[in-house]
This record gives C-alpha cells, structure tokens and sequence, in this order.
C-alpha cells in the first residue's frame, strides 16, 4: 500500500485479524498524512508507509487495507455471529436449551429475591459457593423432572 498517495478525511481499512479467533475490521477516516508517508487516523493511532501501526509488535499490530477489504471482513464477522445466534435461538427451542434458560433465570431470580430483603451479601466470600449450590440444586430438579406443559 502507497500510504503517500492517501489523502486527509478519505475512509480507509483496518484490519485487525481473520483467523481461528474471528474477523475483525473497522472503517476509520485519516486525519492527516505526512510527506513520508506516516498516516494518523482520527482515532489517534499512527501507521508506517508500509501500513503497519506504530509502537506495537508485528505480531499484533492492526494495519492498513483498502475499504473493500474491510467490508468484506466486516460482512463476514457479521455473518458468523448471526449464524451463532440462530444456532443459539435453535438450541434454546430445544428441551436442554430451556431447561438451561431456566435454571439461569432461576439463579438470577433467586439472588434478586434474597438481595432486595437484605438476606444475600457477600461478608464472608460465600457468595460464588452458594449460588454454585443453588445452581446445582436446581439444575438437578430440571434434570429429574419433565416440564408441565
């Protein structure tokens, strides 16, 4: 990438990663290019001529790419998640996806309770053992028993 060739307030890529973690990408406006060719997006970071960000590793360092590049990672990070919601949804619908749902809201509902009459503070550091105990107290009923429908 020619970074001398990019203009102030021109939309540009940047690509964090796409791997076995995910897609990532962002759309940033410049702010200001310098005559040898550093780029400064209007977020604050700096870029090299080679399109590399300034003061971090390599390794992990975001770097430039043109708008379609990022657009297509952008889609392509939308997408997944998408896809991961609807398997959510589908899992949900499912007999273990309820029975998860409501155990979780069972939990939530529990401490709610005891924290609105005062029963339910954390003095001693008991408080992730005892939402553990209930957590299994009522997992094991939904798993013992069916649903009434």
């Amino acid at each position: 990438m020619n970074t001398t060739k990019l203009t102030p307030n021109q939309k540009i890529g940047v690509f964090y990663h796409d791997d076995n973690r995910g897609a990532k990408a962002k759309i940033e406006e410049i702010a200001k290019v310098s005559p040898t060719g550093y780029v400064t997006l209007k977020n604050g970071k700096r870029y090299n001529p080679k399109g590399y960000e300034v003061g971090i590793e390599i390794i992990d360092a975001t770097f430039l790419c043109s708008v379609e590049k990022a657009q297509a990672i952008i889609d392509k990070s939308l997408a997944f998640k998408e896809k991961k919601e609807e398997e959510y949804k589908a899992y949900l619908a499912t007999p273990e996806g309820q029975g998860q749902l409501a155990v979780q809201e069972a939990v939530e509902a529990v401490i709610k309770i005891l924290n609105k009459y005062g029963w339910y503070a954390d003095e001693h550091g008991h408080m992730d053992t005892f939402e553990l105990e209930i957590r299994i107290l009522i997992k094991q009923y939904v798993s013992e028993n069916n649903p009434i429908n």
